[in-house]
């Protein structure tokens, strides 16, 4: 028992399923791991210092899906690098309206005219939001001021001590990959380093359009040199062989 949690160290990755935290995948992969671990079927009963060590190398929204980099065991001290690297995204924007999560999860807040965007437009813009550029992070966000977390504010309808200040961020790669005139939905594939918030991305594609925009749809494609084709299933987890081959010490 203590030789096989002993033997399970290293970074793999997880496909993280819309709807759910990235602490409640990871919570469930290490209870999985727990319990395989230790042949018994109540994992939540073993104490957390002794159950099988799961870290997170950066975090998805609840409404994102895709890649999850976690680390086991000695694994969690590799995860530094995948906090700050580069990831891959492919999101999806809708023009028109904005809610105030700046994502699907939110209320709507705001209703502007679509009839002068076009393909050639949106392409036009593209070249403004690529490389080194200046960020405001959303209202929504994990993000703390003066000790508490942004959403907490907002959430307790309390205002902010001070104006949210842009940051930069890096967007190494920008691409429109598809859009309709009928829906006024718009594709794109992102590539930006950690920081990056995509819903504030596409929020400030629509201020540049003079309309406004929101995510509906965001998957992580890629992180590191982890892609979607690399991941395993949360079910997949409950196959420890299986878990073992994935792991590397990368």
């Amino acid at each position: 028992m203590a030789s096989l949690k002993q033997s399970l160290n290293g970074v793999f990755a997880v496909c993280k399923p819309k709807g759910i935290t990235s602490r409640e995948a990871a919570t469930r992969v290490q209870l999985d791991l727990t319990r395989l671990v230790y042949e018994t079927d109540t994992p939540w009963n073993i104490k957390l210092k002794q159950r099988v060590k799961v870290g997170m190398g950066g975090i998805l929204d609840p409404m994102a899906e895709g890649v999850l980099v976690l680390g086991v065991g000695d694994g969690c001290k590799k995860l530094g690098g995948y906090l700050t690297g580069t990831k891959m995204y492919e999101a999806t924007a809708q023009f028109g309206q904005t809610t105030d999560t700046y994502d699907a999860e939110g209320k709507f807040t705001t209703t502007m005219p679509t009839d002068h965007i076009d393909q050639p437009l949106l392409t036009s813009i593209l070249d403004h939001f690529r490389g080194n550029i200046m960020q405001k992070p959303p209202l929504y966000s994990s993000l703390k001021m003066d000790g508490k977390r942004l959403y907490e504010y907002a959430r307790e309808g309390k205002p902010l001590p001070r104006e949210i200040q842009a940051r930069p961020v890096t967007i190494e790669r920008l691409e429109l990959l598809d859009f309709s005139p009928e829906t006024m939905q718009a594709s794109y594939e992102v590539e930006c380093h950690g920081g990056t918030y995509v819903r504030s991305l596409l929020y400030d594609m629509g201020q540049a359009v003079n309309s406004c925009a929101y995510m509906t749809r965001l998957v992580r494609t890629q992180q590191g040199q982890w892609t979607l084709k690399d991941c395993l299933s949360l079910d997949a987890i409950k196959d420890l062989d299986l878990v073992k081959r994935s792991l590397t010490n990368e």
